[in-house]
């Protein structure tokens, strides 16, 4: 027979258990009703430019929740720029040299990677105008430099499965259609709207080409057909090596120089009055956009030193640049300059986005039109006509250097650059009036940097393998296991309890 003492432990743990079981219930309950949120994928862009590089840091659901099909959206998490300036100034492409210029700027980035995700890190580098031109004059160079970035990359215990994919030479159309996706999904023109003809074209300016790119379902060359969110577009695409600022401007100055036959003293109609522009022969013709013709000569030292000296005259410069536009070796109608397939005319109707060295020239250009930036300090056009911006171009070549107050490094070239955008915009294009009313000049889209890389990610995703998580943390045949056997042991333990008070007060009658 029970003791009230063996009665007292019996209820005490019946009574624990009872409550157990309920708690458990709750918890069970609590438990099947959380979502987890999928795992992030993470990936590292560089973009290694004619001018500098540049670490991107990307990241997006990993089972492109965030996405449609195929393709996931990604976000922009950090960026790190290299201190060293562009990776051609590395002479000795070995090992320790490459891992001198990356590693601080890689460091930082690298950082950011939660450790658990950095063995499904992705890094890629994709090298544009700057080692395209350089291949060109030395490809053993370009070759040393590229095998030993992989070996660098390779190092960091980041996801590096395809060495010749993931480290190369990008093409320009590839850089223009990059850009025109980065531009679309951030103007919402992708995923939220599938609607093709909506889409806003890209007109990109770098230091060693431009780019041009829009929707052209029609177009028989240069057509490209992207498959993104369930959608394909058919993307026009060209890039025009040795048509950015910083190439264009020195087959300009070599240009002149073979014109006058001069080797001192040269007079140059896109420099501002009083403004002298020395430059070495080093610095000048090392370039592969200078044919060899305007070199003046083979045996010419390379510390020789031209001085350029402004004139400020507008209309010579607008005939040096124009005839840059080679339009005689167009053989076809559809054709833009130097024999380039384009379909002409563009829609007016057609909107476009330009950025870079657009923007980064146009905002020294517009403080003389009527127009201020929007607040998100990017410039439309719709206001302006071509004539408008040719007479402010004219007003700052005729204007005196003398009269330029605290000019950052790029002042000096605005009369240049100037030229040289909005006659590729009129002549070059065949772009008019009413294409500037769907014109904008932008800088940033919601804070996002603009460039090939945002959109280069994103289309890399299409060949990423998801990779899913339970969105719960039980799932039902779980839930109900656990849950029935719950109720059972509360049952049973409640049960108990109430006998032992039965017995118990039974007892002490």
């Amino acid at each position: 027979m029970l003791t009230r003492t063996n009665l007292k432990i019996i209820f005490a743990l019946a009574a624990n258990i009872t409550i157990c079981s309920f708690l458990g219930t709750m918890v069970l309950i609590v438990l099947r009703h959380t979502k987890l949120l999928p795992f992030q994928d993470y990936a590292l862009v560089v973009d290694a430019g004619s001018t500098h590089t540049k670490i991107f840091l990307y990241t997006w659901p990993a089972d492109k929740s965030d996405g449609r099909g195929l393709t996931s959206r990604v976000y922009q998490i950090k960026s790190c720029s290299v201190n060293y300036g562009p990776i051609t100034t590395i002479s000795n492409a070995t090992h320790d040299n490459i891992k001198q210029y990356f590693d601080s700027a890689m460091t930082n980035c690298i950082n950011e990677i939660p450790l658990t995700r950095k063995s499904r890190t992705l890094i890629f580098f994709g090298a544009t105008a700057g080692l395209r031109l350089a291949e060109l004059r030395n490809s053993s160079y370009v070759n040393s430099l590229l095998n030993s970035t992989r070996t660098y990359l390779s190092s960091l215990g980041l996801l590096f499965r395809s060495p010749e994919h993931q480290v190369r030479i990008i093409s320009g159309s590839e850089e223009g259609l990059s850009g025109w996706i980065s531009v679309n999904i951030l103007m919402r023109q992708l995923f939220e709207n599938t609607n093709p003809i909506e889409t806003y074209g890209v007109s990109d300016f770098g230091g060693g080409s431009t780019q041009l790119s829009f929707i052209a379902p029609h177009a028989s060359k240069q057509r490209f057909a992207m498959n993104l969110f369930n959608a394909t577009y058919d993307v026009y695409s060209h890039s025009y090596l040795c048509y950015g600022q910083e190439q264009s401007r020195l087959v300009h100055l070599s240009q002149l120089i073979k014109r006058t036959n001069a080797t001192s003293l040269i007079n140059d109609p896109c420099l501002q009055s009083g403004y002298i522009q020395n430059i070495t022969s080093k610095e000048l013709f090392r370039t592969a956009c200078i044919h060899r013709e305007y070199v003046p000569s083979t045996n010419l030292n390379q510390s020789t030193t031209f001085s350029f000296v402004g004139t400020g005259d507008y209309e010579k410069c607008q005939m040096t640049v124009k005839q840059r536009f080679n339009k005689s070796s167009c053989s076809i109608q559809n054709c833009s300059f130097d024999g380039v397939y384009q379909p002409v005319p563009i829609s007016s109707s057609l909107k476009f986005i330009a950025v870079a060295g657009w923007y980064s020239v146009f905002k020294h250009l517009a403080p003389h039109l009527p127009l201020l930036p929007n607040k998100d300090k990017n410039y439309e056009l719709a206001s302006l006509n071509l004539t408008r911006i040719k007479q402010a171009v004219k007003a700052i070549c005729n204007q005196s250097w003398f009269d330029v107050h605290d000019p950052d490094r790029y002042r000096p070239f605005l009369c240049f650059n100037s030229m040289l955008h909005w006659t590729l915009f009129e002549y070059g294009y065949s772009m008019t009036d009413e294409n500037l009313k769907n014109f904008q000049i932008v800088k940033k889209i919601d804070s996002n940097e603009i460039g090939w890389t945002f959109g280069y990610m994103i289309n890399q995703t299409n060949y990423l393998d998801p990779q899913y998580r339970p969105r719960r943390l039980l799932t039902q045949d779980e839930f109900i296991i656990l849950l029935t056997l719950c109720l059972l042991l509360c049952t049973i333990s409640l049960a108990t309890a109430v006998t032992v008070i039965y017995v118990y007060k039974k007892h002490r009658k």
